[in-house]
């Protein structure tokens, strides 16, 4: 197997029902590799995998990442974990440092930093074990550039996603590992537009304003660059944030 031909590997992706999460499956399925599709509701995982199934192999599993239990049957469905894309996370509500509470901080973390942590950690043994593996978290790019409108917790989160994972591909950079991070800008999915359906003062169109490019992503445009992160071609590349936005923020 070579270049980004995915035949034979097994790729768990959280958080694809829909979104950057669901365009990933499909673009992996369309490379060749068996996907294991996670989320919480297991009637519209089944209804998207017959979807996708022209595509290639996918296991739908309805899985509260927020337990051991639901991360123990995700990681069960894969049977082997070739690739974990962690895709689950965002925020609902907008917050501050002023207004945050305790239980929001410490939710915001959960979602978006300590469970990638503990799915990472799962894996790990096995890929090590075979020689290879790839890591791939889908942060932000409010890592790079905090804005008002987030949620507090959820920009400390995301920063702390990219040092945990720069963290972790030095700790496995000699074991046929790699671990990324991909930072989408602002991107048109669903839950933004849930987001601007619960804003005042934030829309579309001011959100593209502020984009060189005059619009927000899509999905497939994030998801495209993924196969190559998770390949063969990648194995020299870890322990890196490759940012999409539009050009709204450059490193």
């Amino acid at each position: 197997m070579t270049g980004q031909d995915l035949s034979g590997h097994v790729a768990v992706v959280t958080g694809a029902r829909r979104g950057i999460g669901a365009a990933i499956a499909a673009v992996l399925l369309d490379h060749g590799a068996t996907v294991v599709t996670g989320g919480r509701d297991g009637a519209l995982l089944a209804r998207q995998a017959e979807e996708l199934g022209e595509r290639g192999r996918v296991i739908p599993c309805a899985a509260d990442l927020r337990t051991a239990t639901g991360r123990t049957r995700l990681l069960e469905a894969a049977g082997r974990v070739d690739i974990l894309v962690n895709n689950a996370g965002g925020f609902t509500r907008a917050s501050t440092t002023r207004d945050t509470t305790p239980g929001d901080w410490q939710q915001q973390l959960e979602i978006n930093l300590t469970i990638p942590f503990l799915l990472c950690q799962s894996v790990l043994p096995g890929m090590i074990e075979r020689g290879w593996g790839r890591i791939l978290n889908i942060g932000s790019v409010v890592a790079s550039a905090p804005q008002l409108g987030n949620a507090i917790g959820y920009v400390a989160a995301k920063s702390g996603l990219v040092g945990f994972t720069r963290q972790l591909a030095a700790e496995v950079a000699g074991l046929g590992v790699t671990a990324n991070v991909l930072n989408p800008g602002t991107v048109k999915t669903e839950h933004l537009d849930e987001y601007f359906a619960a804003s005042d003062t934030v829309s579309e169109q001011t959100l593209s304003a502020a984009i060189p490019v005059g619009r927000l992503g899509r999905p497939d445009e994030i998801a495209a660059i993924v196969p190559y992160l998770v390949s063969d071609a990648s194995g020299f590349l870890t322990g890196s944030v490759i940012d999409i936005n539009g050009g709204a923020i450059h490193a």
